[in-house]
């Protein structure tokens, strides 16, 4: 059941990466900065809102606040 989250996820679906330890699946070494930086604040437990990592967004936003 995990490999076929974590496939989907690779295949760019409409969800993004919520958690800190799943941006190792994200291929770029310069991405998986860049996906630590946007899930980090979710630990801030909902004072900044809940963000989402979306490595494959057609319009540049990778990091999208979601609540």
């Amino acid at each position: 059941m995990k490999w076929i989250i974590l496939a989907l996820l690779a295949a760019g679906c409409a969800h993004g990466i919520r958690n800190l330890s799943d941006c190792g699946q994200v291929q770029a070494a310069d991405r998986k900065v860049e996906c630590g930086a946007c899930t980090v604040q979710n630990k801030a437990d909902g004072l900044l809102g809940t963000y989402e990592y979306r490595p494959d967004a057609a319009d540049g936003q990778r990091c999208v606040r979601v609540k």
